[in-house]
């Protein structure tokens, strides 16, 4: 989705642009998480639909909970984990340090 093809608000949640994927990409064909490609250090994040769910919900296979921070400098700016479908295990993500950033200096 672009900015242009939302004609109204979220009913469950909201819509969030501006966040960049560092460590990783993202494959818009298949809406999933994959290796970075060679000297890519942020990936653009399409729009993003944001929801809160309980836990229940949340715990399910092919999802890597990914840190989002407000900065790079992580730490005290974490303030939410994201849902990513993965076709790889989430530790391969951990190790890796993928994490969600919101604004890159």
């Amino acid at each position: 989705m672009s900015v242009d093809e939302i004609d109204s608000a979220s009913r469950d949640g909201a819509y969030i642009t501006g966040l960049n994927l560092q460590g990783a990409s993202w494959d818009v064909s298949s809406s999933q998480i994959v290796p970075s490609k060679p000297k890519e250090m942020y990936c653009k994040m399409p729009i993003v639909h944001v929801k809160a769910v309980t836990k229940e919900k949340a715990n399910i296979g092919g999802i890597y909970h990914c840190p989002t921070y407000q900065t790079e400098a992580r730490g005290p700016t974490h303030y939410a984990n994201m849902q990513l479908r993965s076709a790889s295990q989430p530790a391969r993500w951990v190790l890796a340090g993928v994490a969600l950033i919101g604004e890159i200096a």
